[in-house]
């Protein structure tokens, strides 16, 4: 008898657990732990300039099989910027790209960019045409270091698979840079590590928020605040079902 009531519990949990993840329908279930760490500001540089002068964003720099990646990383930067507080007048890198091509400099833009990759710094001469040529100052430089995504079967019995988790490791880094002096005014590098409940096709968390919401992180807290490290861990939706979970779980 002991044994019977003990299986209904568990059976009923499972259940109700399982009813509570479908009816947070309206937005998918998720955990996600969020770290970033960036070098001290300049002292010599005023993020109030960031308000009152356009940021040109300058394309993505990653290994070769993360580069497909480019335009996500692109519109999460242009969106970051945007948002944060307060916000910052940003070129995205497709218009960057534009612009450069219309003004004849996407050659030195192409030479910019790979001789960053073979030595880590923007050459100077070439990144004061480019700054010109954009008609801004600052230029921010992204990278890409690192993207997984894995999917776990969890709570599986008799060949039966109740729940899959979606589990996505991105790693980004990011770089300030001075046009007129070559000098880089500020970098940062951060990671997340996201976990979602795939209860169907279409409650995943866009690549592209993840991305998003890791640079916003990453600019609003590293650049405009100051701060050297910032760590946050939240979980969104899950409370919500665990308090389903509480209210119909049989007694």
């Amino acid at each position: 008898m002991i044994e019977g009531s003990m299986t209904r519990r568990i059976g009923g949990t499972v259940l109700a657990f399982t009813a509570a993840m479908l009816a947070s329908a309206c937005g998918p279930v998720y955990l996600s732990d969020t770290y970033a760490s960036a070098t001290p500001r300049l002292a010599s540089f005023d993020t109030g300039a960031l308000a009152s002068e356009p940021v040109a964003t300058l394309g993505l720099v990653a290994p070769a099989n993360l580069q497909g990646f480019s335009p996500t990383v692109s519109l999460a930067l242009a969106t970051a910027l945007a948002e944060v507080s307060p916000p910052i007048r940003g070129i995205s890198s497709f218009e960057t790209v534009n612009q450069l091509t219309d003004q004849g400099l996407s050659a030195e833009y192409a030479d910019l960019l790979s001789g960053f990759v073979r030595t880590g710094i923007l050459e100077r001469q070439r990144l004061r045409r480019i700054g010109s040529g954009l008609g801004a100052r600052y230029v921010m430089l992204p990278g890409l270091a690192q993207l997984d995504e894995t999917v776990i079967d969890k709570f599986e019995a008799a060949g039966l698979k109740l729940l899959r988790n979606r589990l996505t490791t991105l790693r980004l880094w990011l770089q300030l840079w001075d046009a007129q002096s070559g000098h880089i005014l500020w970098e940062s590098a951060g990671e997340v590590t996201v976990s979602t409940v795939l209860l169907s096709p279409k409650q995943t968390v866009p690549l592209e928020e993840t991305v998003q919401r890791l640079l916003f992180n990453m600019i609003q807290d590293g650049l405009l605040r100051g701060k050297t490290k910032t760590e946050n861990y939240f979980d969104r939706k899950g409370d919500e079902a665990r308090q389903r979970v509480a209210a119909s779980t049989p007694e």
